[in-house]
Formats: C-alpha cells, structure tokens, sequence
C-alpha cells in the first residue's frame, strides 16, 4: 500500500516546497492538496515538482466545473511534462454551495458530467483530436499542441455513491474516497474493481486511495477535539451526512450535532462523537500512540493508496504536518 501526504494550509509557496522536501525524505510516496479559495491547486504541484525529485504531486480535487476540459487537458500534459510524469489529477464535483456563488459555475447531472470530461480528457491525451458534443460537457476540434507529448496524466474520481464508483472503475485511473473506514474502502474497492472487470479492464491497474485524517499533538484531548470538529463540518453537508449513515455513524453524528446546538466546543463534540467513531474515521493521539494499528486495518481492506491528511492542531500548520510525517515515519516505517 503507497503512503501520501495531503495539506490544505495556506502558506507560502516556499514553505511549500520545504514541506515537499521533507516529504520526499521521509520516504512518502505522494504528497496532495486540495483546491477551494486558496493558492491555485494545479501551480502548487507545479512548485512541489520543481522542489523534489520523486515525489508525486496530486490535487484532490479539481472541481469538474471551474475549468473548461481544453484547459485542464492542457494545464495537465503541462504539469506532466514539468514533473516528469508525476503529477495525480483528482476530479469531483463539489458543491453547488460554493460552485454557484464562488465561480457562477452550475453543478447538473454530476456522473454525466464525469463521464464526459474523463472521455475528453482521454481523448486529448491521446494525442487525438476532440469530438464529443456531451449533454454537459462538450469540446470539439481541438488538439494538445505539445511536442512530445508528455505521459497521460494519472485522473482520479472523487467518489462516494455506487455510480460514481463504477465509473472510476471504468474509465479512471483511481477512485478517490473520502471519510471511509476500513469497511467502507473494502465495500467501495469490490465496487470499483467489479465495474473494471465489466469494462474489460485489469482491476488491479484502477488504483483505490483515500484520504484519512490524522491528528498528532503532545495533548491527546486537542488532537481529538480538531479531529472531531472536521468530522463535524463535514457531517453537516447533505452528502457527506447520508456518506456517513451509510457507514453506520448516522447516530453519532446525531450527539454531535445535539452538542453543537448545545455549544459545544472541539472537545464536546470529541465526547458526543465517542472514541469509537473517532478511531473508525481517522486518527487523533499523540507522537508516542502507534499509527501502524490504523495504517493496518486500511491495507487489509485493500486499500492501494492511503493519503494521511493533516489536521492542524492549535495555531501552527507546519508544526502539525512534521508531527503528522514524523509519527508516520515512526510507527509505519
């Protein structure tokens, strides 16, 4: 199973790339970031790349919508070309909340639109010129004009449903999955390997990663309140709310939001959300608790691709994510 790294902190692009570095050295095999209303996700691989030597650089994810496939095929061979042949594209959805407002972007028919801009993209890279004229999304007569053509990009769906991951399996390189236990990933994993074999596809060559949250701090409490309050806000989206429930949590989430409108603060919704749920969903302890327990439960559930997303505790980011990376080294190495 590959171990990667995934930040979203707002620092510096220096800073940025002394963390890539100090990635790369602790023997990670990727490193990722996320893409909302910070630095531009794609340009922040690109410095990750220029700082390392072996490093993947991901983004997870882009959203479908604020780029037109023209431009992302062609942002993608770039990066390609720049990192050579490193660079991890995870594409998603998002959320019409900030897709509408943020970008004037409207999110319709979301699988459809997956499906058409994986096809167009593919297509691209290829070398090919476009020719889909999609429900939603569409580009016709254009060709990348890169000599030579960098490697085809490594493209990710961001998936939680049964549809969605059927269509990782097949037509992407990876499903990408997010606040899934152990369980879950080796429900979603049969899914997608399922659908890669109905393509006619090798299952093994359509990796499974996801993201799983992790908190190291010297106070236990802390780790687990910061833990806590991001299940939180991400149990108050609809999606992830029914993700969750799925997943057999809908009764914890029920107590955190109960202490929330109570006023509860990180460490209340620690309590309401139980050492249970926290355990299952992620990681929250300190630099001497074994991180290889965790790490082990997610291979056996043949997960390929484990990225250990930094949650900061207190006030300093960088502090968080060399906890985080030394922990790993530590007590999975």
């Amino acid at each position: 199973m590959k171990l990667g790294l995934g930040v979203s902190e707002d620092l510096s692009i220096a800073v940025q790339q002394r963390i890539a570095e100090h990635v790369e050295a602790a023997g990670f095999t990727s490193l990722w970031t996320n893409e909302a209303k910070g630095r531009d996700a794609l340009l922040l691989c690109q410095a990750w790349a220029a700082a390392t030597t072996d490093l993947e650089v991901g983004v997870a994810v882009a959203p479908l919508w604020t780029r037109s496939p023209a431009q992302l095929a062609m942002a993608s061979a770039t990066l390609q070309e720049a990192s050579g042949g490193r660079f991890l594209l995870g594409l998603g959805v998002s959320h019409g909340a900030t897709m509408g407002p943020w970008h004037g972007a409207e999110v319709r028919r979301p699988l459809t639109a997956s499906r058409e801009l994986l096809r167009i993209l593919a297509q691209l890279e290829a070398g090919e010129e476009s020719a889909i004229d999609g429900e939603v999304l569409s580009s016709r007569g254009f060709r990348l004009a890169i000599t030579p053509t960098p490697p085809p990009t490594r493209r990710y769906l961001a998936a939680m449903g049964p549809r969605m991951l059927e269509l990782a399996g097949a037509e992407a390189h990876g499903a990408l999955l997010n606040w899934a236990g152990p369980a879950e990933v080796a429900r979603a994993g049969s899914t997608v390997r399922e659908a890669a074999v109905a393509a006619g596809r090798d299952p093994g060559s359509v990796e499974v990663a996801t993201y799983v949250r992790v908190a190291v701090a010297d106070d236990r409490t802390a780790a687990q309140a910061a833990l806590a309050q991001q299940i939180g806000a991400y149990g108050a989206l609809p999606a992830y709310a029914a993700h969750l429930e799925r997943q057999g949590y809908g009764a914890a989430l029920e107590r955190a939001r109960a202490a929330h409108r109570g006023g509860a603060d990180g460490a209340g919704l620690a309590e309401a959300l139980g050492e249970e749920t926290l355990a299952a969903l992620g990681f929250a302890g300190t630099p001497t608790d074994p991180l290889r327990p965790m790490v082990a439960r997610y291979r056996e559930a043949g997960l390929d691709h484990l990225i250990a997303r930094v949650v900061v505790v207190g006030d300093d980011p960088v502090a968080s994510i060399d906890a985080v990376v030394r922990a790993l080294d530590t007590h999975t190495g």
